[in-house]
This record gives C-alpha cells, sequence and structure tokens, in this order.
C-alpha cells in the first residue's frame, strides 16, 4: 500500500504556472493521497474549484475535500439574485477504495498582529482496506508563523487521534437498539451499520518544521543524550526514520520558490502509532516533482494494494 503526501502550493509550480494536471501526474498511482493547501474560488488560481478539478482529473479515486479557511466571495447580480460563492482553503485525501467517512478540526491559532497568521486543520478520512478493515488517514496541514502555535496544534492532533476509537464513528449504536427510542427510529434506518473508527492510523502532511525543532520532539518523543528518543508508547513513529534514514536528512521544500541556492528541508512527514511501525517498508521523496514549492513525501507499507 503507497501512500503519498503533497502540499501542493494550490498548483503553482516551480516554474510560475498553475497547473493541476502535473500534480495529479506526481501522485497518481498512490493508493492514498493526502494533499494539502487545495483551494477553491480564488482570483490567484483562476475561481476554480481545484478539489472538484483534481477529482475529475483523478476519476479512479473516491476523493474528500475539508475546508479549514471559508470566508465569502459572493456577488450580487443586477437583478438582485446573489451568486452565492464561498472562498475556501483546504486538504483533500483521495483513495482508491472507498472513504468510509470524514471529520474536520480546526486547528489553534493566535491571532498574531505583525505575521499573517491563518487557520489550519487535520482533516480525518477512515478509508476502507482493500482486504479488510479500516485505516484512519489524518491529512494535517500545521501553521508556518508560530512555534507556539504549532506546539498547540500538535498537542491538538494527539487528543483528537487518541479519543477517535473510544468515541466511535460518525455515529454508534444499532438500529435495533433504535427500536426502543420512539424518536421516529424509523427516519434512520439508513445509519443501521456504523462505520468504522480503527485503532490504526497514518498521521501525514506539511507540520512546517524540522527535526531539529523543539516542536519535533513533541511527536516523536525528546532526546536523552546517548540513548536516543525516548518513547513511552504514546509518540508517532517518524516513517522516514524508521525506513532507515537521519532524522536530519532529506528536504520537501525549499524557500523562495525551490531556489537552487535555498536550502532544502524536511517538514513534511507521515507517522504511525507504535502498533504499525512493523508495517512500514519504505519512504522516499520525489525530488523531481515541479509542481509545487514542496516534493511530495512517498510510504510503503504492507497492507494489500488496491487491485
Amino acid at each position: 500500500m503507497k501512500i503519498v503526501t503533497y502540499n501542493i502550493q494550490f498548483g503553482l509550480g516551480k516554474d510560475g504556472r498553475f497547473d493541476l494536471e502535473r500534480v495529479a501526474g506526481e501522485v497518481d498511482g498512490a493508493d492514498v493521497i493526502a494533499l494539502q493547501e487545495v483551494e477553491r474560488h480564488w482570483d490567484r488560481s483562476g475561481n476554480v474549484d481545484q478539489a472538484a478539478q483534481l477529482g475529475r482529473i483523478l476519476d479512479r479515486y473516491y476523493w474528500v475535500y475539508g475546508p479549514y479557511f471559508d470566508v465569502d466571495n459572493s456577488a450580487a447580480q443586477p437583478d438582485g439574485r446573489i451568486n452565492n460563492v464561498r472562498r475556501q482553503f483546504g486538504n483533500m485525501i483521495l483513495s482508491k477504495t472507498p472513504i468510509l467517512s470524514t471529520r474536520l478540526f480546526p486547528l489553534p491559532k493566535s491571532a498574531l498582529r505583525q505575521r499573517h497568521n491563518m487557520v489550519v486543520g487535520v482533516f480525518e478520512g477512515v478509508v476502507k482496506l482493500q482486504s479488510d478493515g479500516a485505516l484512519r488517514i489524518y491529512n494535517a496541514h500545521l501553521g508556518a508563523r508560530s512555534q507556539h502555535d504549532r506546539v498547540k496544534q500538535i498537542n491538538s492532533i494527539r487528543d483528537t487521534i487518541r479519543r477517535a476509537p473510544a468515541e466511535g464513528g460518525a455515529w454508534t449504536g444499532s438500529l435495533a437498539s433504535a427500536l426502543w427510542d420512539h424518536h421516529a427510529h424509523t427516519l434512520w434506518e439508513e445509519d443501521a451499520s456504523p462505520p468504522p473508527m480503527p485503532e490504526s492510523f497514518v498521521l501525514l502532511g506539511d507540520f512546517n518544521l524540522e527535526a531539529k525543532d523543539p516542536e519535533y520532539d513533541h511527536l516523536v518523543g525528546p532526546k536523552d543524550g546517548d540513548f536516543g528518543r525516548l518513547s513511552s508508547g504514546e509518540e508517532f513513529i517518524d516513517t522516514w526514520v524508521a525506513s532507515g534514514h537521519d532524522e536530519n536528512d532529506g528536504g520537501t521544500y525549499r524557500a523562495n520558490n525551490g531556489a537552487d541556492d535555498a536550502p532544502s528541508v524536511r517538514i513534511d512527514y507521515a507517522f504511525v502509532d507504535q502498533s504499525m511501525q512493523q508495517r512500514i517498508l519504505g519512504a522516499w521523496i520525489d525530488e523531481a516533482a515541479q509542481g509545487s514549492d514542496h516534493q511530495p513525501y512517498w510510504i510503503k507499507l504492507d497492507y494489500a494494494p488496491y487491485e
């Protein structure tokens, strides 16, 4: 099973062109695709619905979109009718198997006075596995402006992931139990089978931090001298490191729109829970991709792929 995460910078490539066809080609073939910075109805990208457009291009995938940024972009017509349009910014999940349920969680944000600071979020999708069962996918985008915000955002993500299995899926209980409820239970017959909320998960996306930054310790555990990273079982497993790479190696982002003299840093990640560590088969960065100011980050797990 191949999973890829890619901050597509709303389709703006290193050559200054907006090209969603190119972006789609750089991730096509994965079993699950997590995209960040997908937008709808922005002037800069031609006022298109990028989620729908990517869905049309990648038409062999199921897809869902979670806009954590939504503002008015409507206009009144001369005859008084309203052209109701929302300008949105968010994350997208595509899968070759059905996406059984989704939830969107905005993350904490400070009202900074001297820097542009926008709402970001984590998008949960429960993806059906080809063989049996399901897997939680968390597509995250952390803030770029504030280290303080990122720590709070990581803690919020941790809490969301920890609570999910105990809370259950989008609804819980059975139709049989609903028969005891006299409040028009027959209106809910479509919900006879609750969607699952599995224990195992993959957390991936653009975290806007490097392994040398203090926030990284909040994800994988602190360093303790010669003993390396400490783990209590609560920390996430960095798939890049688990695949044999040094945590300070690799680059998924180069500032200044990919200028050759800008340093390349690893700020895009895929983490798994402790029980998933043995399923990691590999991880790599597509350094040739040109569709964004980021590079796609791929992982391979030993789940059966879609056929």
